[in-house]
C-alpha cells in the first residue's frame, strides 16, 4: 500500500489487487473461525461484515472491484489491525 494507489490500480498483471484480495480472504477466514464468545465481547469490531467480504472475494471472481479492496486495505485493515493488538495484549 505504501507504493499508492495508482500503483495498485495500474499493475497491468494486477499482482498488487490479487494480493490484497487473498490477504482479505485470509482474514476473513480467520475471523470466521473466532469463538462466539470472542466476537460477543467483542462487538465493536464489524465481524460479520469482515466474513461477508472474504465470502464475496472467494465466490464471486468476476465481480471483485479492486477498488473497494483497496479502501479496505488503507482504511480497514489499519483500525482492525490496532484492534486485534488489543486483544492480543489482554
Amino acid at each position: 500500500m505504501a507504493r499508492g494507489r495508482e500503483w495498485y490500480l495500474g499493475d497491468p498483471d494486477n499482482v498488487p489487487g490479487l494480493a490484497a484480495e487473498s490477504l482479505s480472504m485470509k482474514i476473513g477466514g480467520n475471523v470466521a473461525r473466532l469463538s462466539a464468545d470472542t466476537t460477543d465481547r467483542h462487538r465493536e469490531m464489524p465481524w460479520t461484515l469482515i466474513k461477508r467480504m472474504r465470502d464475496r472475494l472467494a465466490h464471486h471472481y468476476e465481480g471483485t472491484d479492486y477498488e473497494a479492496v483497496w479502501d479496505t486495505m488503507v482504511v480497514d485493515l489499519p483500525t482492525i489491525s490496532r484492534h486485534i493488538q488489543s486483544l492480543e495484549a489482554d
